[in-house]
């Protein structure tokens, strides 16, 4: 098993989809204060009455709570598919499956494997937004910090949660396709539509008063100040039915 680990971590660095994800990923992250300073720029110049003053001042805690500026989140889900199905793709499957005692165990890997994967694209959303603020304003330690610290984990289980359904579609399922539908959605948030849409019908059942979103890991994860316990419940009850499922559905198919 931690040989397979250590051949699908070295497999992740060379997929060329994972690579291009992360350095947009960094980008974004170092133009996203830039960015709000030039608008800011040409909004003062036609309706300069109307602006308020650009920041000069932007607390640690709040870099810290959003450790997916723009787009990252997204493009890390993104990443993710490209690697779940990268050796589905190219057919290398089919000469390590062969030699684990059940097929499942390769999946579990990739499961690990994208631990330290969303670890680095949370770095470098925070590492790019901090550089990229640095020229414009100050950043001030503030007395959030320590709790901002604290949500990083929980925003990770979310994160990981989410990865586990797309691991499902990509690899036992085998739809790339859905899979990176599924990744644009959650990751910008899009999922709440269908969420809506959801609730009204229960209501209309007369199941009053359920909120299907606040149950979702693509929404949960983005809160400011994210309720630990129901991520936590989200988080850790996500992984542990879509995981197993995932697992078993591909111990039961055959590798083509």
């Amino acid at each position: 098993m931690r040989n397979l680990i250590r051949m699908d971590l070295y497999r992740m660095g060379k997929t060329a989809g994972c690579r291009v994800c992360l350095l947009i990923t960094l980008i974004l992250s170092l133009i996203y204060t830039p960015m709000s300073w030039l608008l800011y720029q040409l909004a003062k110049m036609f309706a300069p009455s109307d602006v308020q003053p650009f920041m000069t001042e932007l607390p640690l805690s709040g870099i810290l709570n959003s450790p997916f500026p723009v787009l990252g989140l997204m493009l890390s889900l993104l990443s993710a598919c490209y690697f779940f199905y990268g050796d589905l793709e190219s057919g290398y499957i089919k000469n390590i499956a062969g030699q684990m005692p059940k097929k499942g165990y390769t999946v579990l890997s990739k499961f690990l494997c994208v631990i330290p994967h969303h670890l680095a694209f949370m770095a470098a959303g925070i590492l790019g937004n901090v550089i990229g603020t640095v020229f414009f304003c100050r950043i001030s330690p503030d007395a959030q910090v320590g709790a901002a610290l604290l949500n990083l984990p929980i925003r990770l289980l979310l994160l990981l949660a989410m990865s586990a359904l797309l691991l499902l579609v990509t690899v036992p399922l085998r739809s790339k396709s859905f899979g990176l539908v599924l990744a644009v959605l959650m990751g910008t948030g899009l999922m709440f539509l269908l969420y809506m849409g959801v609730d009204s019908g229960l209501d209309r059942l007369g199941v009053h008063g359920f909120n299907l979103e606040s149950y979702m890991p693509d929404q949960l994860i983005g809160a400011e100040k994210p309720n630990i316990a129901r991520c936590l419940a989200v988080g850790a009850g996500w992984i542990a039915v879509l995981l197993p499922l995932s697992m078993y559905l591909f111990d039961r198919r055959d590798i083509k």
